[in-house]
């Protein structure tokens, strides 16, 4: 008779993984101090992933879950939600406060556009690095995407406030369409062509660079070429991407993009890349900033447990 594997039995295995990957990038960063404990750090993670394949996998027979398992499943799941009901309700009362003194303190408001200008300047430089895009090009695209920042900090800010009148839907397809123009006439349409994967590509982009961060502290750093790779391994291995869409880090194939990533990276590299993982935010809803990659397969359960 077929069974189903207590699905809390998985949770806790990762969750056991997540804590010692944890434990490997201090041992990294102590730079070779103990390499035994390292060693050891990295066959107890190997041996952690088989056993949470192995739970999730496994065809035996047996009875079932039984109703204290069920119970405990049904009370992690809850507990889940709730949590991520308490950190968007968080993030809400963040937003309305930055709104609030946006709208009462003049000072704070210019300090928040140049922040806001700062991330522009920053924001496509991998593309433009990529596509060795002329001075000129490269301040159009900053200037396109500051612009685009603004109103949409404006129409976020209008609708924390509750202000009447704001027509959410054509404020961002004009701010879109506009957007789109500015960086046409930049780049020219074969360029374009490119941008416009490079954005689908985004979350991607960003994992990437928190990452490559991480493995520069340990002096293991990634070469653009590099990182160029690694993110179309991470696009080519979501599946929304692979239909014309952006890459959705929680559906995310990691199993597709280690075996891409072997080819990538060095092998201090790629022990970095499947058993660490920089500090993911606590004051952010997981889709806001970047989560280690450990953080999505464990949502990713829970997703699936929880559907």
């Amino acid at each position: 008779m077929k069974t189903y594997i207590n699905p809390i039995l998985i949770l806790l295995a990762i969750a056991a993984l997540v804590v010692a990957t944890f434990e490997y990038k201090r041992l990294l960063i102590a730079e070779k101090t103990n390499d035994g404990a390292a060693d050891a750090v990295l066959k107890r993670n190997a041996a952690m992933k088989e056993r949470i394949d192995a739970l999730a996998h496994a065809d035996t027979d047996g009875a079932g879950i039984d109703a204290q398992a069920a119970a405990r499943h049904a009370t992690e799941v809850n507990a889940d939600k709730e949590r991520r009901a308490k950190s968007l309700a968080d993030y809400k009362a963040k937003q309305k406060k930055q709104a609030e003194r946006m709208r009462d303190d003049p000072d704070f408001a210019l300090k928040h556009y140049a922040s806001l200008r700062a991330k522009a300047e920053i924001k496509h430089a991998p593309f433009c690095r990529a596509q060795n895009l002329s001075q000129e090009q490269s301040e159009a695209l900053a200037e396109a995407e500051f612009q685009w920042s603004l109103r949409m900090d404006d129409l976020q800010t209008a609708k924390t406030l509750g202000e009447s009148g704001v027509d959410e839907k054509a404020l961002r397809k004009a701010a879109s369409d506009e957007f789109a123009a500015s960086v046409k006439a930049a780049l020219g349409d074969d360029l374009y062509g490119q941008f416009q994967v490079y954005k689908r590509q985004d979350a991607a982009w960003d994992f990437v660079k928190y990452y490559g961060g991480g493995m520069s502290l340990c002096d293991m750093p990634l070469d653009a070429g590099q990182a160029a790779r690694l993110v179309d391994a991470i696009a080519n291995a979501s599946p929304s991407f692979q239909k014309g869409k952006n890459v959705i880090m929680l559906t995310v194939d990691w199993n597709a993009v280690d075996t891409a990533a072997a080819d990538i990276l060095t092998p201090e590299q790629m022990d970095f890349f499947k058993n660490a993982g920089p500090h993911t935010p606590t004051d952010q809803p997981l889709w806001e900033g970047t989560s280690s990659r450990q953080m999505w397969e464990m949502h990713a359960a829970i997703d699936r447990l929880i559907r």
